[in-house]
Order: C-alpha cells, then structure tokens, then sequence
C-alpha cells in the first residue's frame, strides 16, 4: 500500500536534487547571521473581530534555513539556500516541506536580511507579497535560543 504523502515526499526529493539546494554559503560565512528572526504583519484585515495576521519566522543554524508564514489564509515552510553579498544575506527558495510547489524562482532571492545598527530588516516578496516594503525583524542569536 502506497502512503497518500509519496507523491509530495517525491517532489520535495526531485526538488532538492534538481535545484541545487546544497549551494550555501560555508558554515563560517553565515556564523554572525544564525538565530531566529521573526515579525508578524498584516494588511489591517478583520475576521470576526480579530486582527489577521501572518507570522513569519526564519530559522537559520550552520548552513540551514528554514523560512515559514503562519497565518489563516496563507502558509509556508521554505527550505532555503543562503548567500551572502557584503553585508546582505540572501536567502533562495529550493523547496516546500509539504510539497507545494509555489512557483517560485529560485534563481532570485526570495528574501535579503540586512543589519542596520542594532537591527536587522527583511525585504522579501513573500512577506504580504510585497518585495518593496522592509520590515523590522526581532532577532534572537543562535546563542541565546533556548535548547
């Protein structure tokens, strides 16, 4: 018997080996950029009363990142590759960890995090669909994550 979830555990492994999703930067390169980002945004929707809103949040620990949206229309969990130029970090789509495929280029950043002082921003064209607007994100170091 066949699991109901092959076809979209094929498409992420297809994905992976088509896209090369191993083209991160060294582990050393991306030391200062490792931790948790996230910010929570909205277009001033309502539902029943409530705020809607999406939270998106990056993980990135050694070469690996992982880029979500929680939200009650829109959802994401992106496996992505990262790049540095200067003081930007890049971060390319490879694949969906459930399989849906998005459309996306990944050949174009799907996200750029730069730091600005103390703070660190994001301009990226899943945030709201909008790659124009930057946002502020709360970043917390890989090491000062609780374990």
């Amino acid at each position: 018997m066949l699991n109901k979830n092959m076809p979209a555990l094929a498409l992420v492994i297809l994905k992976l080996v088509t896209q090369g999703c191993s083209e991160t930067s060294s582990g050393k390169v991306l030391q200062p950029w490792s931790g948790h980002y996230e910010l929570s945004a909205s277009r001033g929707e309502t539902m029943n009363g409530l705020d809607v809103a999406t939270l998106y949040e990056i993980d990135i620990a050694n070469d690996s990142c992982l880029f979500t949206a929680d939200g009650i229309q829109y959802t994401f969990h992106n496996k992505c590759t990262l790049r540095t130029n200067g003081d930007t970090l890049l971060g390319y789509y490879c694949y969906d960890l459930d399989g849906i495929d998005r459309h996306r280029d990944n050949n174009v950043p799907l996200f750029k995090i730069f730091k600005k002082d103390t703070s660190y921003y994001i301009v990226s064209s899943a945030i709201l669909e909008d790659r124009t607007q930057t946002y502020l994100l709360k970043h917390t170091p890989e090491s000062e994550k609780i374990q």
